[in-house]
């Protein structure tokens, strides 16, 4: 059983991509990296809205404290001024309950998101990987990038990027780029020492 086990393996063909390199350099990754700038923008701009708002309730607040504790006004009108300052408390707590809660729901909602377009990208990806896997009569297609070692010859990613219609070319620029990249920050670092 063990000889046909090795044999069955011996048959069987192999091919490892670098997944990483398929995400980043998946034709949509671009326009979704626009999208998710876009919708944090928008963001954003919604949470400094709210955030202006509460600092305008905090002023009022503050000048409202700042009237109850004038020393010009009788026992009744001091009082009314505390009650008036512990009502813009209660709305200052209130919008900053608010605005932390806004903070939490959008930062959700922008990673919602990410996880959506990288799960179309993924499955994209899957599908390709399919079809040369069934074309090739490859048994196994494997991640590179979470193996220890692989044999060089069996990466398919060029072919795969080839099949998204993007130019391989690419991936080795940018390889070569963080080498740079690399032997500057080593340059710098040990210039720093």
């Amino acid at each position: 059983a063990a000889m046909a086990a090795s044999v069955m393996a011996a048959q069987d063909k192999i091919a490892v991509v670098n997944m990483v390199d398929l995400v980043r350099f998946h034709p949509s990754r671009e326009r979704d990296r626009k999208l998710m700038q876009d919708t944090e923008k928008d963001f954003q701009s919604r949470l400094d809205k709210q955030r202006d708002r509460f600092e305008e309730l905090r002023e009022e607040y503050e000048k409202a404290v700042k009237e109850a504790r004038s020393p010009a006004l009788n026992d009744k009108a001091r009082n009314e001024a505390e009650e008036k300052a512990m009502r813009h408390r209660d709305v200052l707590s209130e919008a900053d309950r608010d605005l932390r809660q806004e903070m939490q729901k959008l930062q959700r909602e922008l990673g919602d998101l990410d996880t959506r377009l990288l799960r179309q990208v993924t499955g994209d990806i899957r599908e390709i990987l399919t079809k040369f896997a069934q074309e090739g009569k490859y048994s196994v297609i494997l991640d590179g990038t979470t193996m220890a070692y692989h044999d060089p010859a069996l990466d398919v990613t060029d072919a795969i990027l080839k099949r998204m219609g993007v130019d391989p070319k690419v991936r080795q620029e940018d390889k070569e780029k963080e080498k740079e990249k690399e032997k500057a920050e080593k340059g710098a670092a040990a210039a720093g020492k």
